[in-house]
């Protein structure tokens, strides 16, 4: 048995915006404001354990220079 396929509207579809920008909007257009999340009873222990100097290869900075070359020529000026 053959499934008979939907047939297919023959008009266009109509995807213009129709919205009516002459009508009146309210005054008050801004976003109401999110609730506050309430007070974590939960401590959050930060550590700052990092060395004094943090180590950087060779690599790493020929990788950065690479990629933020422009970014550090107008920071920094031209390379020499």
């Amino acid at each position: 048995m053959t499934r008979k396929r939907p047939r297919l509207p023959t008009t266009p579809l109509d995807l213009y915006d129709y919205e009516d920008y002459s009508a009146k909007r309210p005054q008050n257009n801004s976003p109401k404001p999110l609730p506050r999340p309430r007070a974590s009873r939960v401590s959050i222990r930060v550590a700052d354990n990092w060395p004094d100097a943090v180590p950087i290869s060779l690599r790493e900075i020929q990788l950065t220079e690479a990629y933020l070359e422009k970014v550090l020529a107008e920071l920094l000026g031209p390379l020499p």
